[in-house]
């Protein structure tokens, strides 16, 4: 980073990968505006994989407190980057503003006079803002993968995006939204909703247009009665390892029952999304 041409940076997205950047640039003593759609550095649930890391929220909380602070926006959803006679123009719009209260243990990332400031920044729904540098812009909002982007993706089929308000197609019933995002019922539905843009699986992982064809890894995530459950991290995905197998092996005609049962007991087989109690949402 010290050696990365340019002092003034603007930093796209403020999860992991933008607060790396954002922290390695303030130790470089370089300049940085970090645009987010979320303020993930405020942010702290119970599902430790969508919120940022202990290491990292100490890396940024440094930061903020040094000589060259990042300057953290959010909520901003960056819309297009133009290049310019001057260098580039990212455009981006505001969202609804979002009050996340913090852990009980976690220390605020901003100190008390950038929060102060912050909150005077305008910051109305919908308006639009510039930001210019004369360096490229810092992606660091995340990759769509490999399972849409690589050689299998047309064996999956994927959640369809949500319909604009307005639309016949739109859930105005509760009773459809939960329907909607009910793991049960994996094979038969669209997507939308906790599932817009995710592989669409059976219960056991399969793809619902190739049988046979199991997803493991991050890109699992499921519907469930408690939101959008994403298998994002190897401590969660791991305990999908033996509903895949059980699933194979039982179609090959074999008895599973002993081994499902020790999975079970190590709690690595988990096929009941509603003990879940966190999950997770936009993070991922």
């Amino acid at each position: 980073w010290a050696t990365h041409a340019g002092d003034d940076f603007i930093v796209i997205g403020g999860y992991e990968s933008g607060m790396d950047a954002a922290s390695n640039l303030s130790k470089c003593g370089k300049k940085c505006t970090v645009v987010a759609s979320t303020a993930f550095w405020d942010v702290s649930t119970e599902d430790p994989s969508s919120e940022l890391a202990p290491y990292t929220s100490q890396r940024i909380r440094d930061a903020c407190a040094g000589p060259t602070p990042p300057k953290l926006l959010a909520p901003l959803r960056v819309f297009a980057v133009e290049k310019d006679a001057d260098g580039y123009v990212v455009k981006a719009r505001w969202g609804e503003n979002v009050y996340h209260e913090g852990g009980e243990h976690r220390q605020p990332v901003l100190t008390a006079d950038q929060a102060a400031a912050q909150a005077t920044t305008p910051s109305a729904e919908g308006k639009e803002v510039e930001f210019k540098t004369p360096q490229p812009p810092l992606l660091c909002a995340g990759f769509a993968g490999s399972c849409k982007l690589g050689a299998v993706k047309d064996l999956f089929a994927f959640g369809e995006p949500v319909a604009p308000e307005g639309s016949d197609d739109d859930m105005d019933d509760e009773d459809e939204k939960e329907e909607a995002c009910d793991h049960d019922h994996a094979a038969e539905k669209k997507g939308g909703g906790c599932l817009d843009g995710a592989p669409l699986l059976t219960p056991e992982d399969e793809s619902t247009v190739t049988p046979g064809l199991f997803l493991v890894g991050p890109s699992v995530v499921h519907g469930t009665s408690n939101g959008p459950l994403s298998f994002c991290f190897v401590y969660k995905f791991r305990q999908r390892f033996g509903v895949v197998a059980d699933a194979i092996a039982r179609g090959l005609g074999r008895e599973t029952d002993a081994a499902v049962g020790a999975c079970r007991d190590m709690n690595m087989f988990l096929d009941d999304f509603e003990c879940c109690k966190a999950a997770c949402g936009e993070a991922c």
